[in-house]
Parts: structure tokens; sequence; C-alpha cells
């Protein structure tokens, strides 16, 4: 059957592209060679050359290369002597800690798959988790291994053991069993020679899954060599190819959580591909963060918004080391200018927003370090990366520059599909083109304006509205510190907008004044019918407003009402 669109997409992407590659930083490359290597080959070729250097700082601790690379192996040879086989899935569950790197890297030694998982879920969210990746084995800091453990019990989880590490500043007791193992007993006791397991580029490394925020986890399947080209670029473009910080002198930041795409991309991956070293904060507070760049001067931050405000507002940032961070990674959300050129004045370092999602490896869009950077935008397109704006119903008619429409990619950093869902794989992944479902426009030079979420769209009175339209209107008000847009059902118009609101201390602000507000710069379709004020808006664990969570507790009342 023809598809005349696709020659439609080709024939888009060879009229803009040298308009966007001319804007990159000078000698940046605009494509790239990707070893079909396994990352394991990276570290232990750092670990070989320089064991002495750096690999993890957190507090007073320093693990260098040759230690950790030691520890790995041995965590490797344990878990095969456990059963652990190339293939298998093991869940990783710990903050940012020396032990979640040294399992991590253990895991790629072995060709097992890693399932990243945040501490903070419950019981039924890990459920779901490892049943839909047939997890066994699940790494977990000592704190939270009753959680692990309970699902072990139930016969109708696929979890078959557990393993704890314990924190010696907090040790925690944990339930003593058959198969549940110490992690610090067991390597102590394991071989510390390579393991001798053949791992290919082609070889899935990790089931990073999705956020939910559109229903059901997902898992994205991400091989060795889609992680290494991330890898291999991260470093490259934050560094404007290395000139802002040198190629040997990478020391990262990890205040992101390091189960998220986010924080792995910036810190294990940028590392892996440099040699780098990486600072660890397991809690990103901002007297934490701040402690860690006084302490280990990193030069290289991943960052988010609520990040980047906390030290603008901390009061010792003026006399810290903060210049010590010349290239900031800024995503999950918009950030706005005033921020970005308050952190800039502080730290002399440039800030670079970005874009992308678990199912492209954290990145398609950044903006460049020196050359043109546009406020709003999160940025230009990716090396490697073609990207095409397509209309929201169908997904086969190019938008031109400047109108809205559904993103769509492809390159080396798209997942190769959602594990075991081959539904979900085929509606995202069609004839080679990844469909984000997220509502952009894209500009001449190939900057990108996020709108927001496809699925995150209210429809009200046939009229689509943009959650983010709003939420940007109602910040604007002086009297607001956050806000949060969603849809709740309506029986006349389909759906309706209310705005949760959080009030900056001191303040006061009634439902009317805010609609009044929004009167004067929404079209009145847009304008918010419901208001709701908070102590403070709920957040994904990388800083993103959860407009899931709001959504849940929306419906929580609603069918409370129903029922009384």
């Amino acid at each position: 059957m023809s598809k005349p669109w696709l020659k439609d997409f080709e024939d888009d992407l060879a009229k803009w592209r040298p308009r966007w590659e001319a804007l990159y930083d000078d000698g940046m490359p605009r494509n790239f060679e990707y070893p079909d290597t396994p990352l394991k080959d990276y570290f232990n070729k750092w670990a070989e050359l320089y064991p002495e250097k750096p690999y993890l700082l957190i507090n007073d601790i320093e693990l260098n290369y040759g230690l950790v690379n030691n520890m790995a192996r041995r965590t490797a040879n344990a878990l095969l002597g456990l059963g652990v086989k190339k293939g298998d899935r093991v869940a990783i569950m710990a903050p940012n800690l020396p032990q979640y790197v040294i399992a991590l890297q253990a895991l790629f030694k072995i060709g097992a798959i890693e399932v990243p998982s945040n501490v903070l879920y419950t019981v039924p969210e890990l459920d779901m988790q490892f049943k839909d990746s047939g997890t066994e084995t699940v790494i977990v800091m000592a704190a939270f291994a009753d959680k692990a453990i309970q699902l072990m019990k139930d016969p109708a989880s696929p979890v078959k053991r557990v393993i704890a590490f314990q924190i010696p500043a907090a040790p925690v007791e944990v339930e003593k069993g058959e198969n549940i193992f110490d992690f610090n007993e067991l390597i102590t006791a394991a071989d510390e020679r390579e393991p001798d397991i053949e791992v290919l580029g082609s070889d899935i490394a990790k089931l990073q899954y999705t956020g939910g925020t559109t229903g059901v986890p997902k898992g994205c399947v991400l091989t060795n060599k889609m992680l290494l080209s991330q890898a291999i670029r991260t470093s490259t473009w934050c560094t404007a190819n290395f000139t802002l910080v040198p190629f040997d002198e990478i020391k990262t930041l990890a205040a992101i959580p390091l189960n998220h795409i986010y924080g792995y991309n910036g810190n294990i991956n940028a590392c892996l591909y440099t040699g780098g070293t990486i600072v660890l904060v397991p809690l990103p507070t901002p007297d934490n963060i701040l402690k860690a760049i006084n302490q280990h001067e990193p030069n290289i931050w991943a960052a988010v918004p609520a990040m980047i405000i906390g030290l603008n507002n901390h009061p010792d940032i003026e006399k810290s080391k903060v210049n010590s961070v010349k290239g900031i990674f800024s995503g999950s959300a918009p950030l706005a200018v005033e921020t970005m050129k308050e952190f800039e004045r502080l730290s002399g370092g440039r800030i670079l927003e970005g874009y992308g999602l678990s199912e492209t490896i954290n990145i398609l869009t950044v903006n460049p370090v020196f050359k043109l950077r546009k406020y709003g935008s999160c940025g230009i397109v990716w090396p490697d990366t073609d990207l095409v704006v397509v209309d929201i119903d169908t997904g086969t008619k190019v938008m031109p520059r400047g109108e809205l429409g559904e993103l769509i990619c492809r390159g080396p950093q798209v997942m190769k599909e959602y594990w075991n869902n081959p539904e979900e794989t085929d509606i995202a992944i069609r004839d080679g083109w990844f469909y984000t479902g997220d509502i952009v426009r894209m500009d001449e030079d190939g900057f990108v304006f996020i709108v927001d979420r496809k699925k995150d769209m209210i429809i009200a009175s046939g009229f689509n509205v943009y959650p983010r339209d709003i939420d940007e209107v109602v910040f604007a008000h002086p009297k607001v510190m956050e806000a949060c847009t969603i849809g709740v059902p309506d029986a006349k118009r389909g759906e309706t907008v209310k705005v949760f609101v959080a009030l900056k201390e001191g303040e006061t602000m009634t439902a009317e004044e805010l609609i009044e507000h929004c009167r004067t710069q929404l079209a009145p379709y847009k304008v918010p019918t419901l208001v709701e004020f908070v102590e403070s808006i709920p957040r994904t664990a990388v800083g993103k407003a959860d407009r899931k969570a709001l959504k849940q507790m929306e419906i929580a009342k609603i069918e409370a009402a129903a029922t009384s």
C-alpha cells in the first residue's frame, strides 16, 4: 500500500536540516560513529587505564574506578552464583548511592537487564512493574526491602530473590529467610575476576518504564548500542565538543534519581563515555545539592527547574563554589527566563534546556551552548536525529513551520519496542517513526517549543485546550507560586478546565480573582471554571507537576460524591 506522506517527511527534513545544523556550536559533529560494543567495555577500559581516578564521590567517600570495577565484578559473579543469567530482568531500587551504580555496572557485565525502580513506588505499583517485566531479582536499599520481600512471598509474583544493602549510618533490620540475601556478604565472598559472558551491542541493557502519565506504565526496550549513542552525544553536546569542559575532566552532579532516564543519561551514561566522575546526591534538597557542589566542585549538572530555583534562593549561594558548574541541562518543565539568567549570573555557566522521553533515552532536542539560544524553546534538533511535526488527527500531514502538531522522530536513541506489548508498540512506532504524543511547534531554525501532551489535551465544548497555556498565565500572577491545570468531566461541555493553585507565602486570593486574571489573557473557552487552592502541587520524581496524581484525586472526589 502506498504511503505518500513518508516522502513528504523526507522532503521536509531535506529542506530544513541544513538550517538547524548551521546553528550547531563550532566544531560540533553533524553525525557520529557509534561503536557496536557493549557498555561494559567502556567501564573496563577506564578501570584499566585509570584505576586510581575517582569514579563515585558522595559526602566524604571516594571510590575510584579500580575499586568500583572490582566490586561490580564481585556483584556480577555473585548474581551468576544465584542463578541470574544473561537476559534476566533485575530491578535496582535505591536512591543515588554507590550500590546503585555498582549493581548497574554488574548487570552490564553479565548482560542482565536492568529494571530501574522508584523507591517511592507502592507495593501494587512495584507488583505491576515486576509482573510486566518478569523481574526475578530485586537489589534494594534495606529501608525499602520489605516491599520487595512482600512481593516475593506472593505466589503470583515473578520475584524469586531479594538482595538488600545497608547504609552504615542508618542500618535497618531486614527480615531473614530463604532467598533474602545481604549485598555485602554476597560480594565479599564472590570471585573478583571479570565474568566470561559475551554481551553484544544489540543486547538489551535496560527496560526503562514510562512514568505512566497516560495510563499503565510500559517498558521501553533499550539496547547497549542505543544507550551508547546517547552517551557520546550527551557529553559532546553539553561541553560544546569539549571546549566548555575538557573530555577527561567531566564531573557530573547526580541529583536527578538514577532510576529516571534523565538521571541515568546525564550522569552514568555521560561518564561511561568519557571516564568521568559522578558526584552522588541521594536526597536532592537545596542544602544537599549546594553541599555537594562546595565539597566536590562538579562541572556538569542535569537539573530540573525546581532545583535551579532552590539554589537561586539559597542564602549561601553567593559565597558558594557554584561557579564550578559550567554546563547545566534543564528539563522536565519550562524554566523561567529570569530564573535562567540569575543562575547563569551566579555560576557563570550555561543552561541548556532540552527535551526527550524515556522512549528516546532522554534527549531529542537541546539548545546550543554558545550559539543561538531561544528562550522558551527546549532546543534544536539533536545530531543524527530526525524530527517532523505532523497533524494531530492522522499523523500523516506535515505541518508548516510555526504551526501546532504532534512531534514524530527517529534516530539511534529511539527504543526498540515496548516490552511484550506489540499493540502499544504498533501505535507508537509507525513506518520507522516514533510518535511522541507531544504537541509542539517548530520554527524555521529547528527550535522546538513544547505546547503540551496530546493526551493531556482538554476538549471543552469542542475546543482543544492545552493545560500548559493556562499554567503559564496563572503562574504569571504575582501571588502564585505554582499552578497545574487538568480537565474534569462536565455534563454540558464534555470537559471543563480546573486549575490547582499554590500561593506564595503570606498571600491570599479568591477563585474569582484568579478567573478574572485569566479572562484578560485567555480565550473564553480556555478560562478555568474551577479553581482549587492547595499548599503545594504534587510532583513526580524529577520535578514535573504530576497531572496524573491530580486527575486521580479529582476522580476519587467524583466517585465519592456519587456514592454518598
